[in-house]
């Protein structure tokens, strides 16, 4: 059956049909309008939802207040600003170490050349040597696009660099660059040069590449103003969108499932901290750990009817997540 349109009186008619205790709903109903119940409701509710109830439809926890779904809402949205905050801290450092290194070795014009990137195929890759170029072929082909678009848009530093030299250096472009591209960019690149560009943040390779995955998800979920405290980086491909095991799992005493895997930050929103305690400088990471133990300490006196522990699982937070501060 189509969805029929619901005003905002009936949607909370049948929110306290269902439990939810609306104490004032002249604020309620401007919330709603406000902040869409679709977004705020259905993308909030779950962990007030009352598991034992199996009637039809749905029904709140006793004493679920209207208030704590919206503080769990507001909660992630501030969420969303810091974590992009660092992110972005994380994506320019890494876009302007490559960017350093490549031109260094191959020239600030050299890459658009396939020659310059490793199109070896991997033990583990299912594709043959001509496919492995064509996926080298598409990355510049996309460099080369995006290129084009800022020149469309008169990007003034696109436009300059190409108009007086002809070409765009690699330290220009990679401005323009999304996390996605630099992710792939890196993945293409020798052994050498992933290590080179890796140890300048003291991470292998392989832990370099997964973070960058890791990262483009959340940082993509950010940007588009999608859920993030419990959003997993779940597989979209062949690949496992799951950052390496660090040294920082175990020395939190993080346990193991069947596979040998830390049950927590692996492709969580606390994997996205681990991340940031291991690229960020201490100075910034000390910033983002304070302001995120202030929003969970300010979060954790707006709700009652859950705990701020059922939120920090949801997470995949661990419950001595603060060590992280000190290890």
């Amino acid at each position: 059956m189509d969805k029929t349109f619901t005003s905002t009186n009936a949607q909370l008619r049948k929110l306290r049909s269902r439990g939810m205790v609306i104490s004032n709903g002249s604020k309620a109903k401007r919330i709603i309008e406000m902040e869409n119940y679709y977004n705020l409701i259905n993308g909030y509710k779950r962990l007030f939802l009352d598991p034992s109830y199996s009637g039809p439809d749905e029904a709140y926890l006793p004493g679920t207040r209207f208030e704590e779904v919206y503080a769990l809402y507001l909660f992630d949205r501030e969420l969303r600003n810091l974590f992009m905050r660092y992110i972005l801290e994380i994506e320019n450092n890494v876009k302007s170490v490559l960017a350093h290194d490549f031109s260094g070795k191959y020239g600030h014009d050299n890459y658009l050349k396939v020659s310059n990137f490793d199109t070896s195929v991997k033990r583990w890759e299912k594709k043959t040597t001509a496919q492995k170029v064509g996926d080298v072929s598409d990355l510049i082909s996309n460099l080369q696009h995006e290129i084009a678009r800022h020149l469309s848009k008169n990007n003034p530093m696109i436009s300059h660099y190409m108009l007086e030299y002809g070409y765009v250096p690699l330290w220009v472009l990679v401005n323009t660059l999304t996390l996605g591209t630099i992710s792939i960019f890196y993945s293409y690149l020798s052994q050498k040069d992933q290590n080179d560009i890796g140890r300048r943040f003291m991470l292998k390779p392989e832990e370099m590449n997964s973070f960058l995955q890791v990262l483009t998800i959340y940082r993509n979920a950010c940007a588009h103003d999608e859920r993030i405290y419990n959003l997993k980086a779940l597989r979209r491909s062949m690949k496992p969108n799951s950052i390496t095991t660090m040294p920082i799992h175990q020395k939190m005493g993080i346990p193991v499932n069947a596979g040998n895997n830390p049950v927590c930050g692996k492709n969580d929103l606390f994997a996205i901290v681990i991340i940031f305690k291991t690229m960020l400088s201490k100075a910034s990471f000390s910033k983002f750990y304070r302001a995120l133990k202030h929003q969970m300490d300010s979060l954790g006196s707006s709700i009652t009817t859950i705990s701020l522990t059922d939120v920090e699982k949801e997470m995949g937070f661990p419950s001595n997540w603060t060590d992280i501060f000190t290890i």
